[in-house]
């Protein structure tokens, strides 16, 4: 069926739009990580939900609660519009959007976590296969596992969340980049279903930094919310794309399945690095002419 499948890359765009309607709005970065938070919740309770609403009513049923929930948030959207005074709108005419990036520092940053988002995605494909092939365990253990990393991801977009009024956000992103050059290394040694399962606790961490922190890091960079969060987007898809040769780069290693994980915690450090001078850079001692701190790393 052509129509579903047209459905994907439309809920795709507009999941970028809300985070650039909430930069937009005014929100503060721990509102938009405590919303990706409510996404990630929405993720894991839908197929659940899907699978609940086929059994009880056939496969096509699943397509009348898609066209439900989807009236259903129109009509929220709709009743939450409301006209915006024309003193706002003139203010908005006249106010500095704030400062941007350079390009380059904006195009490393986008380098850096097109390489975050692959490892992610190497590690997500490649899970089945290396529980059965490498771990020796029963297929399921690669859906706990990967059920697991996901319920503690909302958790972790909340800390973080509340982290974010305190740290900085490159703080909060390297914390996540050694999560995952952690949780990538001892992946790649792990035996037994009960190492696999304690390891996803860094995993989460790895991708809530990634996914909540990341976002309002590109909203701070380009001034654009909307410019942003797409960018920000691009960079899971590029992602996917780069995690193929990661995948076969790493399992033609000596150790199978396992190398793929050593190569995605070479990545992420690698990532980590990059950024780590990136803000070296960026923090520079203000000129005579400029405020003392003007041009510090937020």
């Amino acid at each position: 069926m052509r129509f579903p499948r047209l459905l994907i890359p439309a809920a795709a765009l507009l999941w970028g739009l809300l985070f650039a309607h909430l930069k937009d709005s005014g929100a503060s970065p721990a509102e938009v990580v405590r919303t990706r938070a409510v996404v990630s919740f929405a993720w894991i309770a839908g197929p659940p939900l899907a699978t609940l609403v086929m059994s009880g009513f056939g496969v096509r049923a699943v397509l009348a609660l898609l066209g439900g929930v989807s009236l259903l948030t129109i009509a929220v959207t709709t009743a939450m519009l409301r006209p915006r005074p024309l003193v706002d709108l003139a203010l908005a005419s006249v106010s500095p959007v704030g400062p941007s990036a350079s390009r380059g520092r904006v195009a490393v940053i986008v380098v850096v976590f097109v390489a975050l988002q692959a490892t992610n995605a190497a590690a997500i494909a490649v899970m089945t296969l290396f529980v059965t092939d490498r771990m020796r365990l029963p297929v399921a253990w690669a859906g706990v596992a990967l059920g697991v990393a996901a319920a503690l991801e909302i958790p972790a977009l909340l800390a973080i969340g509340r982290l974010s009024r305190r740290l900085p956000a490159t703080w909060l992103i390297a914390s996540g980049c050694v999560a995952g050059i952690v949780f990538y290394t001892l992946m790649a040694y792990a035996r037994g279903p009960v190492m696999l399962i304690a390891l996803q606790a860094l995993n989460a961490w790895f991708f809530a930094a990634v996914a909540g922190v990341g976002l309002t890091l590109f909203q701070d960079l380009i001034p654009r919310p909307g410019l942003a969060s797409g960018v920000y987007v691009n960079t899971r898809r590029v992602g996917a794309i780069v995690a193929g040769p990661i995948i076969a780069v790493g399992s033609a290693s000596a150790i199978g399945y396992g190398g793929v994980f050593l190569a995605c915690a070479a990545l992420t450090a690698v990532a980590l690095l990059t950024l780590g001078l990136t803000a070296r850079t960026r923090t520079r001692r203000p000129a005579p002419s400029e405020p003392e701190g003007a041009d510090q790393l937020a």
